[in-house]
């Protein structure tokens, strides 16, 4: 049963932080699917999450059984709601709000990624991750790399271990060149499961494997997320310059109000901790 209301009579947009999207039309579909018509790059968005609907000249918010729940207003939606201006919605931790289409922008905001382009929504409760927190994620990703870095080299292992135990001793062994060509393609296999496992964790995902069980997530220095593949590199490039300063850049993490080690200030990023979505904050 759809909850009544008076409608409102001036046309509305839903704005996720610096991103705003006409709602206008019959029904827009949100959530992390290519099909959505609003797409959030956000794990706890699920792939068709929410849609707002035109019935009877209303507009009405829906939940499309998502895992993490809509909300209206702080009431998490179980039936259709009517929406107006001025009521705040909430997918999963990503925050927003509708508002007449001819409301002022805000002059800043925190990100997600929309519609295949950059936008910016609110992470519920984002706070800078301090330090103990951060070495967990930087150990939980090496120990994750590790073991996932024996897949690339798997076909150069088996061939040694093959040419050594398996074969008869008057078998001639792996030739210098068909080997040093075997290792070049599992170094090639090895570069891009690095390149998805840290790059495109940073740049699309929010964050490596390690980060996101530890409940943190990577904005860039405006709170945008993601933060694309130019900072994603550029954050790479600088873990270099924090490798060679042997880790002590990674030490300011305690040290600053915002939780900022080296690597993060020459990159223009800042890690943080969030909320799970209907919990209470995790410890630093």
């Amino acid at each position: 049963m759809v909850e009544s209301r008076p409608s409102e009579p001036a046309r509305l947009r839903l704005r996720l932080g610096e991103a705003t999207f006409a709602l206008d039309s019959d029904k827009l579909v949100i959530g992390r699917s290519r099909s959505c018509d609003v797409r959030l790059r956000e794990d706890t968005v699920s792939r068709l999450h929410a849609a707002f609907v035109v019935r009877d000249g209303e507009l009405v918010l829906e939940d499309l059984g998502s895992s993490n729940g809509t909300y209206l207003n702080g009431r998490r939606v179980l039936a259709p709601c009517v929406v107006g201006a001025g009521d705040a919605v909430r997918f999963g931790s990503l925050r927003g709000s509708v508002e007449a289409a001819d409301a002022p922008r805000p002059r800043s905001g925190t990100g997600a990624a929309a519609g295949g382009e950059r936008a910016s929504a609110d992470l519920l409760d984002a706070v800078p991750a301090g330090f103990g927190r951060r070495m967990l994620a930087v150990g939980a990703d090496a120990v994750l790399l590790a073991l996932g870095s024996v897949v690339p080299f798997a076909p150069l292992l088996a061939a040694l271990f093959v040419g050594r135990y398996l074969l008869p001793a008057d078998t001639l062994p792996l030739g210098l060149q068909a080997e040093s060509v075997l290792t070049g393609a599992c170094v090639a296999l090895w570069l891009v499961y690095a390149f998805y496992f840290l790059v495109h964790g940073w740049a699309r995902r929010g964050g490596t494997p390690g980060m996101m069980l530890c409940g943190l997530r990577l904005l860039d220095w405006r709170g945008g997320l993601p933060i694309g593949y130019g900072r994603a590199f550029l954050r790479l490039a600088a873990c270099v310059v924090t490798a060679l300063t042997l880790g002590l850049g990674f030490l300011l993490v305690p040290i600053r109000k915002d939780r900022k080690s080296l690597h993060d200030l020459l990159a223009g990023t800042i890690v943080v901790r969030r909320r799970p979505v209907g919990g209470a904050a995790p410890p630093a």
